[in-house]
């Protein structure tokens, strides 16, 4: 109790921080009880993403142009305001890597890589991106994720540093096989679904999306080598591309929806 009521002091959380075990069928917490685990709050969520955020440019090369920067914190904050979840500040940047890849992590905190926005031909499909990232962020699939690898009593002390190396080894492990962001498919199909409705909300060319999918269909076939670990945490992408053709064809048409072409060929011709 003297651990929690220090974590509530540090990071300001109100009410009771991680108290709360709720039951999933066959999920056991590291420390836990099998078949139970604890569900982070939102404080802990944020707090733990901001440590993790701390951890990403040791072990990933951060493209510091301030210019292509702005402009992708700019496009994700066009979506952000159409998302489900504002309770918590979003923070973007550019991974520089010519794998095609993005990831978000718990409490906001949305990478993308600069061979991924290298393949992409305009503004609407960075949004489709950033919108996948920030669903997964409004889902909480990350806290999820984290609440069910680890006990609450590790993560808490990880958040306060007294295991400063837990997040360092989160991070260095993030799209592995059975790593943090080592989605299942239901995950991803959500993400999917929830972005695609942002993109429409932001006015944005919903077909932005399945020139994405497009793109990694043909990567798949004629250069897997650029998706890393793309291949081995998502569904099959044809399945998603289905799904995201059904779902652009059940909405009704945006008038003049945004691609915003030249601006983006002109950011991307910044990139490294």
């Amino acid at each position: 109790m003297k651990r929690i009521a220090a974590l509530k002091r540090r990071l300001g959380f109100c009410g009771c921080v991680a108290l709360t075990a709720f039951v999933l069928g066959g999920c056991a917490a590291l420390g836990g009880i099998m078949g139970q685990m604890y569900l982070m709050t939102s404080d802990e969520e944020v707090a733990a993403g901001l440590q993790m955020s701390k951890e990403v440019p040791k072990q990933y090369k951060i493209y510091n142009n301030s210019t292509v920067t702005s402009y992708v914190q700019t496009v994700g904050a066009r979506i952000v305001n159409k998302c489900g979840r504002k309770d918590i500040t979003y923070h973007f940047a550019v991974v520089q890597s010519e794998e095609v890849n993005a990831f978000s992590l718990p409490g906001g905190y949305v990478y993308i890589y600069t061979g991924l926005m290298k393949s992409m031909n305009d503004e609407s499909a960075l949004a489709a991106v950033l919108a996948h990232e920030i669903a997964h962020v409004v889902a909480r699939h990350a806290a999820q994720r984290l609440s069910s690898m680890y006990a609450a009593d590790a993560i808490q002390r990880a958040i306060l540093g007294d295991n400063p190396g837990l997040f360092g080894q989160i991070v260095g492990g993030l799209m592995t096989e059975g790593g943090l962001l080592a989605y299942g498919r239901e995950n991803e199909y959500e993400a999917d679904d929830l972005g695609q409705k942002y993109v429409y909300a932001a006015g944005y060319d919903p077909n932005g999306m399945a020139d994405v999918l497009r793109k990694i269909i043909s990567l798949e076939s004629g250069d897997p080598g650029k998706l890393g670990a793309m291949l081995a945490t998502h569904p099959p992408t044809t399945e998603r591309l289905r799904r995201v053709e059904a779902a652009i064809a059940a909405e009704t048409k945006l008038t003049n929806p945004v691609r915003n072409a030249t601006e983006y060929v002109r950011i991307r011709a910044m990139l490294p």
